[in-house]
C-alpha cells in the first residue's frame, strides 16, 4: 500500500522542465550545487517533493517548543554510514539541506522553518596558492574519508560562508493540521 501511495505522492509532485529535477535530484544536491555557482535565490517549500515536506513537518513539529531543529533531530545516524547508502535516504538528505534550523509558527499558525545554506567552515581562496592549497586538501580529505569528505571539502573552499548562504524559508502549512 504504501508503494501506491508513493508512487501517487511522485506523480503529483511531478512538474516540466527545470522543476521536475526536484524529482530526481535530492534537494541537498541541488543547494549544493547552486550554492557553488553563486545562486541567491530564496529555497522554499516549492523546491522540495511532497514527501519531502511531509516528512520535514514531522520532524519540524519536534522543535516547536525549543524553536530550532538540529542534526539529531532527522532521527539518521549517517556519520557512520557511506554517502552513497546516505543519499538515497531522505531524512539525510534533508539534514544536509538544512542541519540546525530555527522552528517558528507565523502569524497565521503557519509552521516555518528558516535557514541560511552555507558551510560555517568557509575558507577564502583569493589567490593561486590559495587555490592549489584547497585542490590538495579536497582530494586529501576525500582519499581520507570518502566522497563525502571530499565533497564537504569543496563546499569549505567554494561554497559560501556564514552570512552570504542562500535563505531558506519553508513554510508547511497550517501547523494546527500537522
Amino acid at each position: 500500500m504504501s508503494d501506491i501511495k508513493d508512487i501517487t505522492n511522485l506523480e503529483n509532485d511531478r512538474e516540466s522542465g527545470i522543476g521536475s529535477l526536484k524529482n530526481i535530484i535530492p534537494p541537498n544536491i541541488r543547494m549544493f550545487v547552486y550554492d557553488l555557482l553563486g545562486g541567491k535565490e530564496k529555497f522554499t517549500e516549492k523546491d522540495l517533493t511532497r514527501s519531502d515536506r511531509e516528512l520535514l513537518k514531522e520532524i519540524a513539529a519536534k522543535g516547536v517548543d525549543k524553536g530550532s531543529i538540529g542534526y539529531s533531530d532527522y532521527g539518521i545516524r549517517s556519520i557512520d554510514k557511506p554517502f552513497l547508502s546516505n543519499i538515497v535516504n531522505a531524512r539525510y538528505n534533508l539534514k544536509t539541506l538544512l542541519g540546525k534550523a530555527k522552528v517558528e509558527i507565523n502569524d497565521q499558525g503557519e509552521l516555518v522553518l528558516k535557514d541560511e545554506f552555507n558551510f560555517d567552515d568557509a575558507k577564502d581562496v583569493k589567490n593561486l596558492e590559495d587555490f592549489k592549497f584547497a585542490i590538495k586538501d579536497i582530494f586529501s580529505k576525500g582519499k581520507e574519508k570518502g566522497l563525502y569528505g571530499g565533497i564537504r571539502a569543496i563546499g569549505t573552499y567554494f561554497g559560501s560562508g556564514p552570512g552570504e548562504g542562500i535563505p531558506v524559508e519553508i513554510n508547511l502549512g497550517k501547523y494546527k493540521n500537522i
